[in-house]
Order: C-alpha cells, then sequence, then structure tokens
C-alpha cells in the first residue's frame, strides 16, 4: 500500500490532481471494468466516478470506449500529452512575460548607479541583465562559482535575450557547456582565475560566500575599468582564435 500511495502521490505532483483523480485513473489503468469495480480498486465514492472520470477525459487521461466504460491512456501517452502541453504552457508564460517586459520598459528611468552588490543566483541573474542589456559582446570567465552547468545555462540565456554575442572563456579543459547559439567558447583558458562578466562599459565579478553558499556579485558600470578588462580577454580571445586558424574584428 506505501508503493501504492507513493505513485499516487507523485501523480498528483506530477499532473497537478486531485486525490479521487489520480486514484481513479490508476484504477482504470489496472482495468476497473465498470463503475463499482473502479470505486472498489480506487476509494473513490460510487457516486463520484463518472464526474471524476469526466473530468480525466477532459484532461485526455481516458476515453469512452463502444460499450460505455473508460480506459486509461498508457503511461508512455500520458507522458508525451503532458510535456507537450507543459511546453506550451511554457512558451505561452514566456510570451506574456515578454509582453509585460515591453510595456514595463517605458516606464523604467535611465540607471544612475555606478556600483551594486547583490546575493543569491537569481538576483545574480536580474542584475546582470541590467548591467549588460544592450551590450554587444559580453565575455563570461568561469573558474569556480559558474562551473555549474545548470547555473551557468541559465546565465548565458538570460544574457542573450539582451546582448547579441556571449564569449565564455573558462579555465577548466572539462566545462560542460550546452550549445547555445549566440555563445562561444573556449576552455583550457590560462590564467583564467575569477568568474567575471565583462563588457566595455561594465564588469561583474562573482564570489561564493562561503556562509551561505550562494554567489555574490559585484558590478560596476566604469568604461576605463571595463575598457581595460574587455581589451584584455579580447586579447586571450584572439590568441586562441589565431591559434585554431581563424580571427575576431571588434578588438
Amino acid at each position: 500500500m506505501a508503493g501504492e500511495d507513493a505513485v499516487t502521490e507523485a501523480l498528483r505532483k506530477a499532473l497537478d490532481l486531485t486525490l479521487y483523480e489520480a486514484k481513479l485513473y490508476i484504477a482504470l489503468l489496472q482495468g476497473a471494468k465498470d463503475p463499482k469495480e473502479a470505486s472498489v480498486m480506487s476509494g473513490v465514492p460510487l457516486p463520484r466516478i463518472y464526474d471524476i472520470v469526466r473530468v480525466l477525459e477532459s484532461k485526455g487521461m481516458v476515453y469512452r470506449e463502444p460499450n460505455g466504460w473508460y480506459k486509461a491512456v498508457s503511461p508512455q501517452s500520458l507522458a508525451a500529452m503532458s510535456i507537450v502541453k507543459v511546453e506550451e504552457d511554457m512558451r505561452r508564460k514566456v510570451k506574456e512575460i515578454e509582453n509585460a517586459v515591453k510595456m514595463l520598459e517605458k516606464y523604467e528611468k535611465p540607471s544612475q548607479r555606478s556600483a551594486t552588490i547583490v546575493k543569491g543566483f537569481l538576483n545574480m541573474i536580474s542584475a546582470a541583465v541590467d548591467y549588460f542589456k544592450g551590450s554587444t559582446t559580453v565575455y563570461v570567465t568561469v573558474a569556480y562559482v559558474l562551473t555549474s552547468t545548470e547555473q551557468l545555462s541559465k546565465l548565458l540565456s538570460s544574457l542573450l535575450t539582451y546582448v547579441t554575442e556571449v564569449r565564455v572563456l573558462a579555465g577548466l579543459t572539462s566545462l560542460q557547456v550546452p550549445q547555445i547559439p549566440g555563445v562561444k567558447v573556449w576552455d583550457g583558458v590560462n590564467g583564467i582565475y575569477l568568474d567575471s562578466l565583462v563588457s566595455k562599459s561594465a564588469i561583474m565579478v562573482i564570489l561564493r560566500d562561503p556562509t551561505a553558499d550562494e554567489p555574490v556579485s559585484l558590478l560596476v558600470n566604469d568604461q576605463l575599468q571595463a575598457g581595460f578588462s574587455f581589451k584584455s580577454l579580447s586579447a586571450i580571445w584572439q590568441a586562441k582564435e589565431q591559434a585554431n586558424g581563424s580571427t575576431i574584428e571588434d578588438l
């Protein structure tokens, strides 16, 4: 029973079902051949069976057979259908967020901040977008804090919504960076000892707070400091490009 309860709870959580919906789907999957048997197997009160089964039908989890009773779709079909729905919902949500941002941009005053300190990964991403949006090229150096593939991917994807190109210089030779259009990567680069983001006008230095196990970032808007760092990283990038038979043009 404990195992079945775990399956029921997993189904409820994954598909946002009520307890009765999850239990009735499992009973139908196990072959309940009529409302009475479905009630006995699932624990759903008999008077509620048809109400619940129609909800499952509206969600595409069961279908009606010629004899008038219902059969559960296979777990594989359910998974495929549910993933498609989640992806559609996500695309719709992203579109809603993008539309809301466009409407909000007209209220935004130009930032006068010269320096900012932020804590936490999500705050780091928000601050990075705020400071680097509109940049043509942003260098990302990876030494320690950004070596998590998942977190690095989220940071790069967020940046690429607002910048033209991101160039990653990593000290590690084993860094795993998913292929993302607009992101170029060189790993195994000597002299990369700090995690940072650099454009021609802004710098972000990323450290890890050992007491909270989360990133702490210092951001500075200063063309003099940023320009020097940008040229230094561009020189490293150019050397890597030339060593591999190609060149860059934005030094």
